[in-house]
């Protein structure tokens, strides 16, 4: 469950056990001294979900220099992501991961049963700090609800993160299927394919249908870093936190 306490008001978010393979059933809760709400909904997808964590921590990470919009429609809730921009111009991706950034998130408020709105709409404005803590426990209850779905197909694709930063989840196919979670790897990322360390948050097996980039043209896990190259990522790492 992804608490936050915000100006007085409580908000929850939780991934209860699945509708299935492919959707998955939320709860959200909003509690202060004028509000009591509580909605589930089994309108959001597996793989909307999936989307909505990465982009947060993508946003943490610098990759967006302009406003991101997330909508889940069904279930009434929309979410904006912006980064900091300075006198109007857009920053470097390495300013944007110093500075603060903002999500704003809205919740159309429906009642419980028949789930038709209620007539309001809840907002909430997270800042950088408030987003890495809903995004961190938001993962980590994702990740468990994944963790017992199928593993069947032949591909290993690890996702992995950029210098300092976890859950973004680029996607790399491993060939050698030896890739394990928590891994620091070698890959070429970016437009200009810069060769660098990169830290695996997932790794999961897909077919060829089901592969978030198809196998003949993702890129690739060039190679596992060695214990010295995993001992500096950390330590170069561990001074942008």
């Amino acid at each position: 469950m992804a608490i936050l306490d915000i100006q007085g008001t409580k908000f929850s978010f939780s991934i209860l056990a699945p509708k299935d393979e492919f959707w998955t059933t939320t709860k959200i809760k909003i509690e202060n001294e004028y509000v009591h709400y509580e909605n589930v909904n089994s309108d959001i997808s597996m793989e909307e979900m999936e989307n909505f964590v990465r982009c947060m921590h993508r946003l943490l990470a610098g990759a967006y220099g302009k406003e991101y919009s997330i909508s889940f429609e069904k279930a009434g809730i929309a979410v904006d992501l912006y980064a900091t921009t300075k006198e109007g111009k857009e920053l470097s991706r390495e300013e944007r991961r110093k500075a603060d950034c903002y999500m704003i998130f809205r919740v159309l408020l429906k009642a419980s049963t028949t789930q038709q709105a209620l007539g309001g709409v809840y907002s909430f404005i997270f800042h950088k700090e408030a987003i890495q803590s809903f995004a961190t426990q938001l993962q980590a209850e994702l990740q468990k609800v994944l963790e017992n779905r199928s593993q069947d197909g032949g591909y290993l694709y690890a996702g992995v993160s950029p210098k300092g930063y976890r859950g973004c989840n680029y996607w790399y196919l491993d060939k050698t299927k030896s890739t394990k979670a928590g891994d620091y790897v070698w890959v070429r990322m970016g437009r200009h394919n810069t060769e660098q360390v990169v830290y695996v948050d997932d790794v999961r097996y897909f077919t060829e249908e089901t592969a978030p980039y198809p196998p003949s043209v993702v890129k690739q896990v060039l190679r596992k870093a060695t214990q010295e190259e995993k001992e500096q990522a950390e330590y170069e790492w561990s001074k942008e936190r």
